[in-house]
C-alpha cells in the first residue's frame, strides 16, 4: 500500500511539473514576443480607446500578468495620453467608462492627463452606456459626452459617503472579544470590532471629511460641464428617479447627445483601421535631459510582510528603491507619490528615517494620492514639501492595537488553555486567555509612546509646536483643504505641481520625470526573482488570484506579526 500511494505521489508531482514546464514555455513565447517582436504601427488619424472597468489603480508593479495581458494602471494610462498629445498619428480620445472602482484622486490625475491633451488641440469625447458617479466623474471631462438612447441606459448619481460594518453583537455571539486600545480620541481602527454602530467622535470626523469631498466634487463636475452647483447638487439631492434617462440627461444638461455608439464613430470617421485601445498604443520615444527628477509610488499597506511584496508598502522594498535613487548623480529630486492607509507604526518609523536621510542629499517632495492617512502621513510629514489631491484623505494621527480574545469560545466549545509561563509577558498574545488589566495598561502605555512619537515626527517636519499638533491629531482624518488649514499639507495640487517643486527645489529647470519602481509582469516575478513552483501551479491553475489574496488577507496578517498600527480605516463609496 505504502509502494503505490509513493507511486501515486510521484506521478501527481511529473503531472504537474510537465503543466508548470508546458505553461512557463507559454508564457516565456509570450514574453518573448512582446519584447522582440513587432510592436503594432498606428495609422494616420487614429483614435485612442480609453475603456474604464474593474479596478484601475493609480500605479500596480504588476504590469501584466503570466498571459500578456496588460494591467489597467492609470500611471500606464496617463503616460499614453501624455505622449498622444504630441503624436501627430493621434486625432482624438474617446472615453468609455463602465463600472469601475477608483480613487477620486487617482480619476483627478487622469482628468489631469485628459486636460493637457485637449489643450493640445485634440478631442476627447465620453460615450456612455450606464454609468454610476465615478463613471460619470471623469466623463465630464470631455468636450462631449454620449449617452446610449436606449431606455435601459442611463446615469446614476449617488454622491459621497461611505459606511463600516459593526460586528459586536456577532462577535459576542461567537464567543470573541477584540481587545482593541485606542491612542487618540478620534482613532477608529477596529472599533466596528467592539461597538454595534459607530461612536460620536468617528461620526463627526467622517460628516466633516465627507462634507468638503463632496463640495469639491460637485464643483468639478460644475466647472468641467459649466453647469452652476447649486442646479448640480439639486440633481444629486432632489431628483425622484433613481437612474436618469436619456431626456432628462439632455434637459439637465449632464450630456449633449444621444447616440449609438457606431453613430459615434462613423461620425468622426472612425474605422477598425484607425481605432486603437490605449493599452495597444506603442509609447514613441522622447528624448531625455540627464537631470531627473524621480517619481516614487509608494501603494498599499505598509507592512513587514516578506518578499515578495507585491502592491503594498515594506521598509525593505522602499529603501532598496531609496538607495538606488540616492546612488544615482542624475537623479536631482525625488517626488514620493502616497496612496496608503497606513499599517506597521514600525515599518512606518524606519521608511520615515530612510527618508529623513535622503533628502540630506536630493529634496524630497511628497505627492498624496487617494488616502495618506494614519502610517502613509507617518512616512509624509518630513518632506521639504507637501502636495495633497484635492480629493485626498489624511492625517489620522493615532496609534491602534487590536488583539483578539477566544476565551469566551473556548468556554462554549470546550477548549481550555493551559500554560506554563517564564517571564511576566510570556503570554501576553495568546488569544486563548483574556488579559489582564495589567497587561493592558502596558499595552496601552506602550501605544502612547508610539503616539508621542508619531506626533514628535509631525511637530520637527511640519515645524509646530507638540500642542499644535496634539490639537489636530487624535485620529481625526482630513480633507485636503482641512489639511492645509491645519498645516499639515503645503498646497492642494497634483502631481505634476509635486514634480515640478521638486525641479525648482533642486534647482533644475530641462530635466525629465522618471518612474519607479519599475513596472515587471508577472511573469518576471516568477521567472526573475520569487520563482516558486507552488505558487505558481496554484496561481496558473486559477485556483487562487494573488492579488485579491494580498488585499484581503495583508491587514489581518499584519495585525498577527504587529499588532500595534498606525491604520486608517476610511474609504470612500
Amino acid at each position: 500500500m505504502r509502494s503505490k500511494w509513493y507511486g501515486l505521489g510521484c506521478l501527481t508531482s511529473i503531472v504537474l511539473v510537465i503543466i508548470v514546464v508546458i505553461l512557463v514555455f507559454h508564457g516565456a513565447s509570450n514574453y518573448f514576443t512582446k519584447y522582440t517582436g513587432e510592436k503594432k504601427k498606428v495609422a494616420d488619424n487614429t483614435w485612442l480607446i480609453l475603456t474604464l472597468d474593474k479596478e484601475v489603480k493609480e500605479f500596480t508593479e504588476i504590469s501584466e500578468d503570466f498571459w500578456g495581458s496588460e494591467s489597467k494602471s492609470a500611471h500606464n494610462y496617463i503616460q499614453a495620453i501624455d505622449r498622444a498629445a504630441t503624436d501627430s498619428k493621434i486625432t482624438g480620445i474617446i472615453l468609455c467608462p463602465q463600472y469601475f472602482t477608483a480613487g477620486y484622486a487617482t480619476l483627478n490625475q487622469l482628468m489631469d492627463s485628459l486636460n493637457n491633451f485637449k489643450a493640445s488641440g485634440k478631442p476627447v469625447y465620453a460615450y456612455l452606456n450606464s454609468v454610476t458617479n465615478r463613471g460619470y466623474y471623469i466623463a465630464s471631462v470631455a468636450d462631449q459626452i454620449y449617452l446610449n438612447p436606449s431606455s435601459s441606459a442611463g446615469i446614476l448619481l449617488t454622491g459621497i459617503g461611505g459606511h463600516i460594518l459593526y460586528y459586536e453583537q456577532l462577535l459576542e455571539k461567537l464567543g470573541i472579544e477584540m481587545q482593541v486600545i485606542h491612542a487618540g480620541k478620534y482613532k477608529a481602527a477596529g472599533e466596528q470590532f467592539v461597538r454595534n454602530e459607530m461612536s460620536p467622535e468617528f461620526r463627526e470626523n467622517l460628516t466633516s471629511l465627507y462634507s468638503d469631498m463632496y463640495q469639491e466634487m460637485l464643483s468639478t463636475i460644475a466647472r468641467n460641464r459649466g453647469i452652476e452647483t447649486k442646479d448640480l447638487a439639486n440633481i444629486y439631492e432632489e431628483r425622484d428617479n433613481i437612474w436618469i434617462n436619456g431626456q432628462n440627461s439632455l434637459k439637465t444638461g449632464l450630456v449633449d447627445e444621444l447616440t449609438q455608439y457606431q453613430e459615434l464613430l462613423d461620425r468622426n470617421n472612425i474605422k477598425k483601421t484607425n481605432q486603437l485601445v490605449i493599452n495597444d498604443y506603442p509609447l514613441p520615444p522622447l528624448m531625455q535631459p540627464d537631470s531627473k527628477i524621480a517619481v516614487l509610488y509608494a501603494e498599499g499597506n505598509i507592512t513587514a510582510q516578506a518578499e515578495p511584496a507585491i502592491d503594498v508598502i515594506t521598509s525593505a522594498k522602499l529603501i532598496r528603491q531609496l538607495d538606488e535613487l540616492e546612488s544615482n548623480p542624475k537623479i536631482k529630486g525625488i517626488v514620493l507619490r502616497i496612496n496608503s492607509p497606513g499599517g506597521s507604526a514600525l515599518e512606518s518609523d524606519i521608511i520615515l528615517s530612510k527618508l529623513l536621510k535622503v533628502q540630506r542629499s536630493k529634496p524630497l517632495v511628497v505627492s498624496m494620492g487617494s488616502v495618506a492617512a494614519s502610517g502613509g502621513y507617518y512616512i509624509a510629514c518630513g518632506a521639504d514639501y507637501i502636495y495633497a489631491d484635492p480629493m485626498t484623505i489624511t492625517g489620522s494621527i493615532g496609534v491602534v492595537s487590536i488583539f483578539p480574545n477566544l476565551n469566551k469560545m473556548g468556554d462554549k466549545i470546550g477548549v481550555n488553555s493551559s500554560s506554563i509561563k517564564y517571564g511576566k509577558y510570556s503570554d501576553i498574545l495568546n488569544p486563548w486567555d483574556r488579559p489582564s488589566s495589567s497587561e493592558l495598561a502596558a499595552m496601552e502605555a506602550s501605544m502612547m509612546e508610539i503616539y508621542d512619537e508619531f506626533k514628535s515626527h509631525v511637530a520637527s517636519g511640519r515645524n509646530m509646536t507638540l500642542n499644535q499638533v496634539e490639537s489636530i491629531a487624535q485620529g481625526r482624518v482630513w480633507s485636503s483643504l482641512q489639511a492645509k488649514n491645519n498645516g499639515l499639507i503645503d498646497e492642494v495640487g497634483n502631481l505634476g505641481e509635486a514634480v515640478k517643486k521638486a525641479a525648482e527645489i533642486a534647482g533644475v529647470s530641462k530635466y525629465a520625470t522618471v518612474y519607479y519602481p519599475e513596472q515587471k509582469s508577472l511573469m518576471d516575478y516568477f521567472l526573475k526573482e520569487y520563482f516558486n513552483i507552488e505558487m505558481a501551479t496554484q496561481v496558473l491553475a486559477g485556483k487562487i488570484d494573488y492579488l485579491d489574496i494580498i488585499k484581503e488577507l495583508n491587514f489581518l496578517q499584519a495585525l498577527r506579526t504587529d499588532p500595534r498600527q498606525t491604520y486608517c480605516p476610511v474609504t470612500v463609496d
